[in-house]
């Protein structure tokens, strides 16, 4: 979030200045593009206070100002609108007052917040900008005393002030404006004095850590059909956390996937160099632990983890069920969550007799059937079935008598068909790739005692196993030559 300008005010009349004013001109210039012909600009600095002064009742308090005082004018508080030049008004002011001095700030708002007209219907909880004006400003009123006998501001407070705005919001960005956190960035303290990365404003006291998370998502179609391929996609990204003194330290990892090449391999613009070798990436980076470190995918990996058969058939009201998985070589035998959800779409489950092999099974939210294998496949034949009957109605919809449901252009039964079961599973401490990150292997620039810790974790994403009994969901490919060779006839 970023500002386009803040104001110190002193509530004496005998002053027009303000007693400390920044505007960020990147700020303006991004404005100035967002909106357009509707752009209202910053005034000077006397006509700013004059304009907020009548605003805020401070000055012509006793008589009446048709902008000010309307009856129908929507109550926005904190936030004001002064008038600029006869046909604009600057908005949002968001203003706020403290120890008898007017705390300003004017944030950057969303490109259709300044084409809209009509205010009466703008909710502040839904505009974050405001948010982090109030944020801003209540830091700046807190990094250096003020008073409000004061007319004019030291040059050592003026200093202090606009150190708070360079540390804390540079170029208009509002980075951190908490009191404790300024001062030290402002004014650090210990041994080396050394500046720390804008994402870890605090000095680190402890033991230095690096902490680097693979995360590993794998996405599966599988179909049951012959003519039809089944699609496995394994995708992941590398998170790392630095807390150690001083500032963040350049590191160097090693990234081993093996059968990869580097290939699909995407680097945040934190890594500065990547060396690419037959199975393992040397990447060089400067940590930011908001962000990944980098992301990849496995396009050369093509049998999936758990492979699953799925057969529903109907008959009348009773569904027969019949689900088998069976583990494959490579993935962990050892799982935080596993569980097989069975939506039946437009149906009512209304009792069902399930014989699982392994784990329990119930029924969720009226029409969906959970099976949870457990933690572990049988450890000999690494294969989970499930047999279940279940006993169906469909749901009554309820639609005004002026309407009629066209909504179910198929038969319940026949949707049920057309369905798939979704795997759900987390696995800690493991990836179905086979990638992973030596602690051995980590060199870190800054620091000797550091401790190292690598933790990874594969769960699933779109997961899903097709009913063999119904129809195929596939797309047939556009005869893009027959069609050209139309037009050229």
């Amino acid at each position: 979030m970023r500002l386009r300008a803040i104001w110190i005010i002193s509530i004496h009349k005998e002053t027009s200045e303000p007693l400390f004013s920044r505007c960020f001109p990147t700020v303006e210039a991004c404005c100035k593009s967002m909106s357009g012909g509707s752009y209202v600009g910053i005034p000077p600095n006397k006509s700013f206070v004059n304009a907020l002064r009548m605003e805020v009742g401070l000055a012509d308090a006793g008589i009446f100002v048709e902008s000010r005082d309307k009856s129908n004018k929507p109550a926005l508080y904190p936030t004001f609108e002064i008038n600029v030049t006869e046909n604009k008004r600057l908005w949002p002011i968001v203003v706020m007052e403290n120890r008898g001095l007017i705390y300003c700030a004017l944030p950057l708002m969303p490109q259709e917040a300044y084409t809209s007209q009509n205010k009466s219907d703008v909710s502040l909880a839904d505009l974050p900008s405001v948010s982090t004006a109030v944020e801003a400003i209540l830091g700046l009123s807190q990094c250096v005393s003020l008073t409000s006998s004061m007319t004019s501001l030291t040059p050592a407070l003026t200093m202090q002030l606009h150190q708070f705005v360079n540390t804390c919001m540079p170029f208009g960005n509002v980075m951190c404006t908490n009191p404790a956190l300024t001062t030290q960035l402002i004014n650090p303290t210990g041994k080396g004095k050394a500046k720390q990365p804008f994402w870890n404003p605090g000095p680190h006291k402890g033991k230095s850590q690096v902490v680097i998370h693979i995360k590993e998502e794998i996405r599966c179609m599988q179909f049951s059909h012959s003519e039809v391929q089944d699609v496995l996609e394994v995708y992941g990204s590398v998170i790392c956390k630095v807390e150690v003194e001083g500032t963040a330290p350049e590191i160097c990892v090693n990234l081993t996937q093996p059968g990869s090449d580097g290939r699909g391999l995407a680097v945040s613009p934190e890594v500065s160099n990547v060396e690419n070798t037959a199975v393992s990436s040397r990447l060089r980076f400067r940590p930011c632990n908001s962000q990944p470190l980098c992301h990849y995918s496995l396009p050369h990996l093509t049998e999936p983890p758990i492979h699953g058969a799925f057969k529903l058939t109907v008959n009348n009201n009773l569904a027969t069920v019949h689900m088998q998985l069976q583990l494959q070589t490579g993935m962990k035998n050892q799982f935080q969550q596993l569980e097989v959800h069975i939506p039946f779409s437009g149906l009512q489950v209304m009792s069902v007799k399930p014989s699982p092999s392994v784990g329990s099974v119930s029924v969720q939210a009226d029409n969906l059937l959970v099976w949870n294998v457990g933690s572990k496949f049988p450890t000999k034949t690494l294969t989970a079935t499930l047999n279940a009957i279940c006993k169906l109605r469909k749901l009554q919809k309820k639609t005004d008598k002026q309407q009629t449901d066209t909504t179910d252009t198929l038969p319940s039964w026949e949707r049920s068909l057309n369905s798939c079961a979704l795997v759900h599973f987390k696995v800690a401490d493991h990836t179905y790739s086979n990638t992973r990150i030596d602690p051995q292997s980590i060199i870190i620039s800054t620091a000797n005692k550091v401790r190292c810790s690598i933790t990874s974790e594969c769960v699933s994403g779109q997961y899903k196993i097709w009913n063999s009994e119904g129809e195929v969901p596939i797309t047939a490919e556009m005869p893009v030559q027959e069609l050209q060779d139309l037009f050229v006839q």
